[in-house]
């Protein structure tokens, strides 16, 4: 990796129940929801920082259903 290179901030559901102040149910729905930015690696749930920045954005105002 170059000096350059930004380094990319991962979350994890642990993550989003913290940021979102929510169950660990409500987070794994949320993460499920159509358009979230999750991926899953192995067995492993992660949303990139910005990613979710910018859906959160998106989502201002708006409900979600989970």
């Amino acid at each position: 990796m170059s000096e350059n290179t930004e380094s990319i901030v991962m979350y994890t559901v642990k993550d989003l129940r913290e940021i979102f102040k929510c169950s660990n149910a409500h987070a794994y729905r949320l993460v499920n929801v159509k358009g979230f930015p999750a991926m899953k690696i192995g067995g492993k749930i992660l949303v990139e920082k910005k990613a979710l920045e910018k859906w959160i954005k998106l989502y201002a105002g708006r409900s979600v259903l989970l």
